[in-house]
């Protein structure tokens, strides 16, 4: 059986044992004081662009069972909110956004037990029969992760940008200068880009083992930081790795387990809807916490019904979670529980229970200004009772008007012109309509975006809501 490298994330001194199948730590088998060291004095950056709504985690060497114990709380690492646990629980980049992550590592010691090092003589009745694994070595230094954060104004033209940074920077490589340089060109050619119909907020999101001397907030200025942070870490830095030898080499009483690696594509699935539950979850409750809108006994009800059952899926991704291991199976029946409540509270329809929740605060407590986004290409698409069709106006003031007045509304369509098809017995007639106005009673934010360039320009303007 070959040793096992995971991210230092609990006691685990040099000689300590832990059982993998639970991530249980146990008794120690040597003296952990009886150590080679050997410098190490190395530096790795690399970026990723993120295809998708998961984290890389094998980019940042990290096993899908560990991020999953982590989000759970059954594991928490040293770094506390600002290192690994905050960029594991923070889930804000996943709401339509592209992520760059560029993570760097920096090594500074090598320690691994004497190979003259002996066992405690009573080492047998030091540990429990179901450790599986020892400390044999571990590797210091620092580790951070930067997310240069691409949040698109229109849900679904994630893929725009996504496909512009991969076409100038690839989908991963080394962060250098010819990747700083690539990664401005992309922003650069979002800036001016035709297809998107809305605008791209850049946020800059940092999570460390210890905090950056220089400014990262911009790619030129990344550079300089991740080349100080050597001088950040300092000489030791902190624990990043252990390499654990397998105990059933040493007495055959202790358990042979292997890797199912398999069970990490179930467990990134597992990931992606415990985050989503997690997400709507805290939404609702920060809404029902902060607002002062007296809802009436059914919108009370309808508030109840699905905090109660996002809450009730939390706690079954929950025990999921919290007992994910790469070394034993899931529970097939508490897994197939899981994933039946998590469809059936979608199956009225809603692609996520974030959609859900921000659907139910537009409808009951949108808390709307009398102000508006700017203008986004395209029409809203969404059912003949969710919005009303005003015919000619004056102008957008009168459209934006009409829009105030009616309670329902969160945003307008407006088009200058728009050509019309009018069809009779003899012939179909194209009819030019000018000043045309919409009220929906659903924004961007709810509904999908629909581009009708060629037969008019109209464009949606979100009603300004909390």
């Amino acid at each position: 059986m070959a040793n096992v490298v995971i991210p230092f994330l609990m006691s685990m001194l040099l000689g300590r044992t832990i059982d993998l199948t639970t991530y249980s730590v146990g008794g120690d088998i040597y003296d952990h004081d009886d150590y080679d060291e050997s410098p190490l004095n190395v530096l790795n950056s690399t970026y990723t662009v993120l295809q998708g709504n998961v984290l890389p985690y094998s980019h940042i060497g990290l096993p899908a069972d560990l991020v999953l114990r982590i989000k759970s709380d059954y594991i928490h690492s040293s770094s506390g909110t600002l290192g690994l646990d905050g960029l594991l629980k923070e889930t804000s980049w996943k709401s339509n956004s592209v992520v760059v992550a560029v993570t760097s590592m920096v090594q500074t010691v090598y320690r691994e037990l004497k190979s003259s090092s002996p066992l405690f003589s009573n080492w047998m009745e030091r540990i429990d029969s179901d450790q599986t694994h020892y400390a044999h070595s571990l590797v210091y230094g620092g580790w951070s992760a930067i997310l240069y954060r691409f949040r698109c104004e229109v849900p679904g033209e994630e893929e725009i940008v996504r496909e512009i940074l991969t076409s100038q920077m690839g989908v991963s490589g080394t962060m250098d200068g010819n990747a700083v340089e690539s990664l401005q060109k992309a922003m650069k050619a979002l800036e001016g880009n035709k297809d998107l119909k809305g605008e791209v907020e850049l946020q800059v999101r940092v999570f460390s083992s210890v905090r950056h001397s220089e400014d990262v907030t911009s790619p030129e200025k990344m550079l300089k930081a991740i080349e100080k942070f050597p001088d950040d870490v300092g000489m030791l830095g902190q624990p990043l790795f252990v390499e654990l030898k397998p105990l059933h080499k040493l007495n055959s009483r202790y358990p042979k387990v292997s890797p199912d690696h398999e069970l990490e594509k179930d467990m990134v699935k597992i990931d992606e809807l415990f985050d989503d539950l997690r997400i709507a979850r805290a939404g609702i409750r920060k809404w029902t916490t902060e607002t002062l809108t007296d809802f009436s006994e059914e919108e009370e009800k309808q508030i109840s019904h699905l905090l109660d059952h996002v809450t009730r899926c939390v706690q079954l991704f929950h025990r999921i979670s919290g007992e994910a291991s790469i070394y034993k199976p899931i529970d097939p029946n508490l897994l197939k529980a899981a994933v039946l409540q998590y469809d059936k509270g979608l199956k009225h329809g809603g692609e996520s229970y974030r959609q859900l929740f921000l659907r139910l605060k537009e409808d009951i407590d949108a808390n709307c200004e009398d102000d508006f986004g700017h203008g986004i290409g395209g029409v809203l698409s969404v059912d003949h009772n969710q919005k009303l069709q005003m015919g000619e106006v004056s102008g957008l003031a009168e459209c934006k008007t009409l829009c105030i007045e009616e309670p329902k509304c969160r945003a307008i369509g407006y088009a200058d012109y728009i050509l019309k098809v009018v069809t009779s017995r003899l012939h179909n007639r194209l009819v030019k309509e000018n000043k045309q106005c919409w009220i929906y009673f659903k924004s961007t934010k709810t509904a999908d975006l629909v581009s009708i360039e060629k037969t008019g320009n109209p464009r949606v303007y979100d009603r300004k809501c909390l």
